[in-house]
């Protein structure tokens, strides 16, 4: 299935919400070290893990009362004529409460191509938002009734040299509805379950084999979009710890890697190549933080089979860092020299040796005025050539940016770039925010979603 061309661009300096370095693509090994499910995708389970699940969380919202998500965008929209350098919002026809804005992502090779995820916990059919005209316009394309729920985390065909005429794979999660691994190889237009995923996750399964609760399912940058790694909401059965599946044929078979102790629970996947990832738990008290593996989760086994000869272990984790994100947000960006940047609860992280090692934005997490982030949880994030740009989860998004280069430390990040909207509030949920480059206007655009009040778009003056 193929799309009609449009001009398009690489990407600059970043693969932004996609991962960072590949290795070669070896996607038909055999793993001897698990017993992996093979019977493939199935069609709709409307299973829900609420007998015995930890109960429904409401996210972020800090009395649990769901916001008013719709709103009219201003004329300048339809006009044409909304200025850079000022945040405005964007209409998400049908948009209403319980639903909000999850995941933003962007087509790696149609940097006009974005999509918005909404859904609620415990709500109905996920919507899935399409916008070819750099986030000014949307359509929800969803056609699959049976994905429903909460798309926190979900991910898009990382590869950036896919022909740009070919509709991208995405894969996303369904938490407190459907559940389950969900994939679409139509630009979110149907969906299908993964069974395969439901059979090998099913002895871990705490609240019944099929309520296969995930978090985060992340396409892997060495063989996109076969190679995925996803993570486990909560909790693994009879443990206090939450594992890891993987598969390397698109969804056919998975293995489960079983958690380290220690390494906490809700983890969004930092994709750091093909065999070296990193996870980043939720906020513990930083007791849990980034782990990181550099052998696929394995012990013994060859680099030339991406370890897959070797044996899932948890032995293969070491914790690199006491960086956790907050419940229910988090952003990672990789740019193509290898930098990682990360937001964690009240600060955020720098690596610049492929995760072994990190730098947080600030030492304390408290920020010197006139830049203070105290009691604010860092969200999201977005990258252009020049800034790092974040938003913020609990009240005002309070909006900053820091300048790529140089981000370490409070008094680098401006809060007077832009005016806050005084309609913009309660922040952006996991991976709410993508970027790219409009080559016909020589223009960064950013765009962010929130948990309170819809979407935002903000063009980069030049």
């Amino acid at each position: 299935m193929h799309l009609p061309r449009t001009p398009w661009c690489a990407l600059g300096l970043v693969f932004l919400a996609c991962g960072g370095s590949g290795d070669d693509a070896s996607n038909d090994a055999a793993d001897p070290s698990s017993d992996a499910a093979t019977d493939g995708s199935s069609s709709v389970d409307t299973a829900s893990p609420s007998d015995g699940a930890p109960s429904t969380d409401t996210g972020p919202l800090q009395d649990g009362a769901m916001p008013d998500v719709h709103h009219d965008p201003p004329p300048c929209v339809d006009a044409g004529t909304c200025p850079a350098g000022v945040w405005t919002s964007r209409s998400l026809p049908g948009l209403a409460s319980p639903d909000t804005v999850q995941t933003v992502l962007v087509d790696p090779v149609r940097p006009s191509d974005y999509y918005a995820f909404a859904g609620s916990n415990g709500g109905p059919t996920i919507k899935v938002y399409r916008s070819t005209d750099f986030g000014d316009t949307w359509v929800d394309v969803n056609t699959t009734a049976g994905i429903t729920g909460n798309p926190w985390g979900a991910s898009i065909d990382s590869n950036p040299a896919r022909d740009p005429g070919t509709i991208p794979t995405m894969w996303a999660p369904s938490g407190y509805g459907a559940v389950g691994a969900w994939k679409s190889t139509d630009g979110g237009v149907t969906w299908k379950r993964s069974a395969a995923a439901d059979k090998a996750f099913g002895t871990y399964n705490p609240f019944g084999a099929t309520l296969t609760d995930l978090y985060h399912i992340r396409i892997l940058p060495d063989d996109p979009p076969n190679h995925v790694l996803a993570t486990y909401h909560y909790y693994f059965k009879d443990i206090p710890d939450g594992g890891f599946g993987e598969t390397w044929d698109g969804g056919t078979t998975w293995v489960v890697h079983p958690p380290p102790t220690g390494i906490g629970t809700s983890h969004y996947v930092i994709p750091i190549s093909g065999t070296t990832w990193a996870v980043i738990a939720q906020d513990n008290g930083g007791a849990n933080g980034i782990w990181r593996t550099t052998t696929a989760g394995r012990v013994g086994g060859t680099e030339a089979a991406k370890f897959r000869d070797g044996t899932i272990s948890s032995a293969a984790w070491t914790k690199v860092d006491t960086l956790e994100h907050c419940h229910g947000s988090h952003e990672n960006v990789i740019l193509k020299d290898g930098t990682i940047f990360a937001t964690g609860c009240t600060n955020g992280a720098r690596s610049t040796d492929h995760g072994a090692t990190w730098t947080h934005f600030t030492a304390t997490g408290s920020w010197s005025p006139p830049h203070q982030f105290e009691q604010s949880d860092m969200s999201n994030l977005a990258v252009t050539e020049r800034f790092i740009y974040t938003n913020f989860l609990s009240g005002s998004p309070q909006l900053r940016r820091a300048p790529i280069a140089d981000p370490i430390g409070g008094e680098k990040w401006s809060f007077d770039y832009a005016a806050t909207p005084p309609d913009m509030h309660e922040g952006g949920a996991p991976f709410g925010m993508a970027s790219s480059f409009d080559a016909s206007r020589g223009e960064w655009v950013i765009v962010a979603g929130t948990i309170g009040s819809g979407l935002w778009k903000y063009v980069e003056p030049k």
